[in-house]
């Protein structure tokens, strides 16, 4: 698996293709801390919250870095489709950690907080950013071209799905009766960002409560992708 993981690594470097959400989140962050000072609960909420798009569009350049034709390979050397697809996810959990880090470590060391993060904010800093990265990879793997073969199809359909995670409460109350249940399905991003802005350095109760809800809804997606890779040639 090792190997896998590794080969995956360097293709995704070599192709460049994570370059683009990389470069655009990282000019967004170094706008949003381009003055001082900056509320630590706050600017850790939009940066979750900006992590969140930024981590699902990499998942999905990560997911389609590979040709059809080298996934065959890969399933062939490897002995199974399933290996492949845990090792693409590893892979964009590699790159997504990296991402987090900077993230989180970036305003500290730049002296750009109106003070330094207590423990607890720590705490739901690395949490809450690390949970809503999962989550967006989580959506990100049912739009690659597996899945969706025409990109102008998967798209429109993967952007909608991503705002909607941020406007499930006032859409719920736009929606008829019939069709609230649509507003419980969609992923809760918008909840983890809002516990993370109002956080308060108090209980961490709430907010477990809610990263826990986010990391289970993403496991439950990302095993949900591992099972169907291994019951059809999602390349065919």
């Amino acid at each position: 698996m090792k190997y896998l993981i590794k080969y995956l690594l360097q293709q995704n470097i070599r192709s460049q293709k994570y370059l683009a959400p990389v470069v655009f989140y990282t000019i967004v962050m170094l706008l949003m801390y381009s003055y001082k000072p900056n509320p630590v609960a706050d600017s850790y909420g939009v940066t979750a919250m900006l992590l969140f798009f930024g981590s699902a569009w990499l998942g999905l350049t990560v997911m389609n870095a590979e040709p059809p034709n080298q996934i065959q390979l890969l399933v062939l050397h490897t002995g199974s489709r399933r290996k492949v697809a845990i090792g693409q996810l590893i892979c964009a959990v590699v790159m997504q950690l990296a991402l987090t880090l900077i993230t989180i470590v970036y305003p500290i060391i730049t002296g750009m907080f109106e003070r330094q993060p207590t423990t607890h904010e720590w705490i739901v800093a690395w949490c809450g950013h690390l949970v809503l990265a999962l989550l967006g990879l989580s959506i990100s793997v049912f739009f690659q071209n597996a899945y969706i073969s025409r990109l102008s199809w998967s798209l429109p359909i993967f952007i909608v799905v991503l705002l909607s995670s941020f406007v499930q409460v006032s859409l719920s109350e736009r929606l008829p009766e019939s069709l609230q249940w649509i507003s419980y399905i969609l992923p809760p991003a918008f909840y983890l960002v809002q516990k993370m802005m109002l956080f308060d350095g108090g209980g961490l109760g709430q907010i477990v409560l809610v990263c826990t809800w986010s990391a289970v809804y993403a496991m439950l997606l990302l095993s949900t992708h591992i099972w169907l890779s291994g019951r059809r040639d999602l390349r065919s």
